[in-house]
């Protein structure tokens, strides 16, 4: 077998060529390859009974095309090197078996079936790109089983984009399709998976972008790795010009255990939390033998309580227990949420710790990014401070991979637990000083100030009082950096899904009562669009619109006009079913004055029931969006309304909701003036 052009061995270098989305259909009797320009052009290649597959023309055109995929590297690229080296479409289909579910890697398969991947095909994967990777299946109760990573479906990405059309592998890989049936699958890869791939890479202009930048930089194709993968190779190509050596991933030696070692400055002064310090000291930590670290179950078990709060310790994170509360500023007290700036960034460089397979030089070469990324940030160079950003944040989340030159579950551990301890820290002194500590999670604090302790703000920081003298004990202390704002008032049902308002008027959102999508929402934000699943987020800005402006729920609901506000993503586990029609596995759907639940998987063989999606009754799924985002006149706002009544009574807020049965002659005018404008738009249209 020839090493030449191997993809796991070769770097590749940035191409301008111009760019297709390119995907495959693998089937028993029938494969095809399915590329679409940015442009709306599409061509197909098409091996089957009714089809000469003519490897030359693919060559050709992958010979002109940047080829983006999703899970490309891993697949796509593969099987395409598989059909133009000649297997048949039985071969093809026992190779695209053996890559799913033994979960191949490209160089494993090039050994395997002595194949290698030509230096003419540029391959751009969005597989690790997208900012899902890590995060989990989705919000809901749903869960998903995606290839080779933790990286959301394409389908499911499709949702969160609000894509025109959301749809499935029209039939199961293993059938024997007819020729009309690999029409409808053609045109699925081209108009629905394409297309997506397309959208997603739009979507990801600015962290492709800053990747060809680093990579440019630091000498390697980074357009195709996470976060993570990029700081990373960052850290090894950095460390590796510092030594002149080439770095090797060390070698696991199986299952052991070691010990927290407390830095020096953790210190606290009641007895609760020395307890609670000297059992962590005490704590043997374990490393199971697939490399995993699980949390230990004694940190587990902390309920610490300090003042009014109750704070539980995780892998995550600190985070406090509160549930359903609103906490408002007045002429008594002052609400001021402070963040740690690059939390784990700057616990990794104050504990010198290091990763054993690269030695102290890690330390270097990892405050030299930190350096830079200040430096070029004063500079005002936003794209190579956001790159360096990443080779900041991205290590951490190797730290714990065994498969990782960078594998220390020694500083992993070391660094959420220094977190965790010194927020516990400045939460304690507060609570000793009268600061009421409102909630905290992970790399932040909400505190509630008695005025006589509080000057106001300078920017980010304290002006003066109390406050700002324990801040500047605790920065001192620690070295980290506090970076703080006002709160007007915060509304919370528990530490992850909240509204804080400013006081500009201007608010903040976390949870699902977010809307990253809407432009003018504060906020909008592609990475976060891309790691939720929209849920209702009319909700959440008639919330928004009652406390900024006063304006009655019933009155923005029912005069939204856009349909996305109103839909609901889910994975739908085994594939969904509504009213006998199957939907697939990531469902779109809005509540509906005459639907049906959504049901999941296939029933169960003793009782033969199904389950159902939660919150699905009386839904109309809408897997293709209409062009305008006109609302459907079936719609059930009503119940929009009442869930919005819902939301807010589990944040602590309590409107005055309308009497039932009470008639509003205003209402009925604004519902009336609605329905006119539909018709005269149907008209023109």
């Amino acid at each position: 077998m020839s090493n030449s052009g191997s993809l796991s061995r070769k770097l590749r270098v940035k191409t301008e060529r111009p760019v297709a989305a390119c995907d495959t259909e693998c089937y028993r009797n029938y494969f095809f390859i399915g590329l679409r320009t940015e442009d709306g052009r599409t061509v197909g290649y098409e091996r089957s009974a009714r089809s000469d597959f003519d490897p030359n023309r693919v060559r050709k055109i992958l010979m002109k095309y940047t080829a983006v995929g999703f899970n490309s590297r891993d697949y796509d690229s593969m099987m395409i090197v598989a059909a133009l080296s000649g297997m048949n479409n039985s071969d093809l289909k026992d190779l695209s078996d053996d890559i799913i579910k033994n979960r191949l890697k490209p160089w494993d398969v090039e050994r395997k079936y002595d194949l290698s991947l030509p230096n003419y095909f540029d391959i751009e994967d969005l597989f690790d790109t997208n900012p899902s990777v890590g995060t989990g299946a989705d919000d809901d109760d749903e869960t998903e089983n995606v290839f080779a990573s933790g990286s959301a479906s394409l389908k499911t990405l499709a949702g969160r984009m609000h894509a025109k059309r959301i749809q499935d592998l029209p039939y199961h890989e293993a059938s024997i399709l007819t020729f009309d049936q690999m029409d409808e699958v053609s045109d699925y890869c081209l108009n629905s998976d394409c297309v997506a791939t397309l959208e997603l890479r739009a979507m990801l202009k600015e962290p492709l972008e800053l990747r060809e930048s680093m990579g440019e930089i630091y000498g390697f194709d980074a357009r195709s790795l996470s976060d993570a993968q990029m700081g990373e190779r960052m850290i090894k190509v950095g460390v590796e010009r510092l030594t002149g050596d080439r770095l090797q991933k060390g070698e696991f030696k199986g299952a052991y255990t070691f010990r927290y070692e407390v830095p020096d400055f953790i210190d606290f002064k009641t007895p609760l939390m020395q307890d609670v310090l000297q059992v962590i000291r005490e704590t043997d930590i374990e490393v199971t033998a697939t490399g995993s670290v699980p949390f230990p179950e004694p940190f587990k078990k902390f309920h610490i309580a300090i003042g009014g709060s109750v704070y539980k310790m995780g892998i995550g994170g600190l985070h406090s227990t509160e549930k359903t509360r609103a906490v408002k500023s007045d002429k008594d007290w002052q609400l001021v949420d402070f963040d740690v700036g690059s939390q784990y960034p700057s616990i990794i460089i104050k504990l010198g710790l290091f990763p054993h397979a690269i030695g102290p030089h890690f330390q270097v070469v990892y405050s030299g990014i930190k350096e830079e990324r200040m430096a070029a940030k004063r500079a005002g160079q936003k794209q190579r401070s956001e790159g360096l950003k990443v080779g900041l944040n991205g290590p951490y989340g190797k730290l714990g991979s065994r498969y990782s030159i960078l594998f220390a579950p020694h500083l992993m551990i070391a660094t959420t637990l220094t977190g965790q301890l010194t927020l516990l820290m400045f939460i304690e002194r507060c609570e000793l000083a009268g600061i009421r500590v409102v909630s905290a999670n992970t790399d932040g604090v909400v505190l509630q100030v008695p005025r006589a302790m509080y000057e106001g703000m300078i920017g980010d920081r304290p002006a003066g009082g109390k406050l700002k003298e324990l801040v500047e004990w605790w920065e001192q202390t620690t070295t980290f950096v506090f970076e703080g704002a006002e709160y007007s008032a915060v509304y919370s049902r528990d530490v992850n899904y909240y509204l804080a308002v400013k006081p500009n008027g201007k608010v903040k959102r976390k949870g699902s009562i977010a809307n990253h999508w809407h432009p003018d929402s504060p906020d909008y934000s592609v990475r976060e669009q891309l790691k939720k699943n929209p849920n209702m987020t009319v909700c959440g800005d008639a919330i928004v619109a009652y406390i900024m402006h006063g304006t009655p729920i019933e009155d923005f609901i029912r005069s939204y006009s856009d349909v996305r506000g109103f839909v609901r993503v889910i994975k739908a586990k085994g594939g969904g079913d509504w009213n006998g029609q199957y939907l697939g596995k990531t469902v779109r759907y809005y509540w509906s004055q005459d639907g049906a639940p959504i049901m999941k998987g296939k029933p169960n063989e003793k009782t033969g029931n199904r389950l159902k999606v939660s919150e699905s009754d009386g839904c109309a799924p809408i897997m293709i969006l209409p062009d305008d985002y006109a609302v459907p006149d079936d719609l059930d706002y009503d119940r929009y309304i009442q869930k919005t009544y819902e939301i807010m009574q589990d944040i602590g807020l309590k409107p005055r909701q309308p009497v039932p049965g009470k008639k509003n002659p205003m209402r009925r005018l604004v519902k009336r003036v609605l329905q006119i404008n539909k018709q005269l738009n149907r008209i023109a249209s």
